[in-house]
């Protein structure tokens, strides 16, 4: 018998296994992808906590990045840097692969082309059923931790509730034409309620992508078709990747014998989707409730409840004012966007940014709220009046 079944083998799943293979304990990861780094939809950009915590050589990142031009729908930038580099773009296919073969170094074993289905719980562990290539399996263990990612019904079927307010995104890799610094683009006719970005990765290749509440299948062929009429990028004829990403945390990411991490559990970065850091950071938390638990002996309900508790003191404020900031953005139109544009340049948010003691790329909420504290007091009549609701 396993000690622990991990469901899912990105990057938050590997690392849990890892940690978990590292404490001597006996691991198995179930994925349902036929080998490792197929289907993803993700940027790969990180910041330089979560890359000091992913422990990565520099062979897996793309480039750095200390600045980023922002574009309101008129066509007007912003654009914010800082003197040192703050974000990282990672080659994500390449992660996945160096994640699993770390925990398979620290002894956790791989089953690949197998969809966790169920998860029954038993006296004295559970197993879980899987689907193997059309034939049914089922692994016995004293615990599991579901990192699937966002759209697996399994926290659903255990009585831990589900995530209904996600957003959309698709992805494709671009050839690119002398960019060289991450681009975004606020346009409420461009990725209704979300953004648009360009991310140069290496070899004149980048990633163009949006995220939205509306379809994005037809938002990404105007948004590549825009990018190719400005001469951005060399031909809209490319291969999108499409995804949804949690906007809001599960409500309740555990059960007797079973922990929810990463994006499965909404542990995700409503601003910017970005999910791998706040994964890693709850799979040390899920790790360490486990191990506390063996040594316990008890894999109870309350005894794994602390998990819950610690992310959250740990992650909460973030994705309170990170999901009411994106609420926020979502009934603005765009001459609304234009106008805190102009608000931004009059007060000078560029300079204010990289002079910011204590800037984090993954950390917002600070942000967020000494930006608005910052234009309110300059512009408080203008700045109420383009945050104000819709009527």
């Amino acid at each position: 018998m396993y000690h622990t079944i991990v469901i899912g083998a990105g990057p938050v799943g590997s690392y849990s296994a890892e940690k978990l293979a590292k404490l001597g304990y006996k691991v198995l990861v179930l994925d349902k992808e036929t080998s490792v780094g197929q289907d993803i939809c993700c940027t790969g950009i990180v910041g330089k906590e979560c890359l000091d915590m992913l422990a990565i050589d520099n062979s897996l990142i793309f480039k750095s990045s200390s600045s980023v031009r922002f574009f309101a729908p008129s066509g007007n930038s912003l654009r914010v840097w800082r003197n040192e580099p703050v974000a990282y773009v990672l080659d994500r296919p390449l992660l996945e692969s160096k994640l699993v073969e770390r925990a398979q170094a620290a002894g956790a074993d791989y089953l690949f082309g197998t969809q966790a289905t169920d998860v029954q719980l038993r006296k004295e562990g559970l197993c879980v059923g899987a689907d193997f290539g059309g034939q049914k399996k089922a692994f016995e263990s004293k615990t599991a931790v579901i990192a699937t990612g966002f759209g697996s019904s399994l926290s659903r079927k255990l009585g831990m509730g589900k995530i209904t307010d996600f957003i959309a995104g698709a992805q494709a890799e671009v050839k690119i034409n002398s960019i060289d610094e991450v681009q975004v683009y606020f346009d409420q006719r461009l990725a209704p309620g979300g953004f648009a970005w360009l991310v140069p990765t290496r070899d004149n290749k980048g990633l163009a992508g949006l995220i939205t509440h509306k379809q994005p299948g037809t938002y990404i062929e105007t948004f590549l078709a825009k990018l190719k009429e400005q001469n951005k990028i060399a031909s809209t004829k490319v291969i999108a990747s499409y995804g949804a990403i949690p906007l809001r945390p599960l409500p309740r990411t555990y059960a007797r014998r079973i922990l929810v991490i990463g994006e499965a559990a909404g542990q995700v970065k409503p601003i910017t989707g970005g999910g791998i850091y706040y994964g890693l950071l709850c799979a040390d938390i899920a790790v360490q409730t486990l191990h506390q638990a063996s040594l316990a002996g008890d894999f109870s309900k309350s005894k794994l409840a602390s998990y819950q508790k610690n992310w959250r003191a740990k992650l909460g404020k973030e994705l309170r004012t990170g999901y009411w900031a994106h609420r926020l953005y979502c009934r603005l139109d765009n001459r609304q966007i234009e106008r805190l544009y102009h608000l931004a340049n009059n007060t000078d948010i560029s300079r204010f940014i990289a002079e910011m003691k204590g800037f984090s790329f993954d950390w917002h909420s600070n942000l967020i709220l000494e930006i608005l504290k910052r234009l309110a007091f300059r512009y408080p009549v203008e700045t109420g009046k383009t945050l104000a609701k819709h009527p």
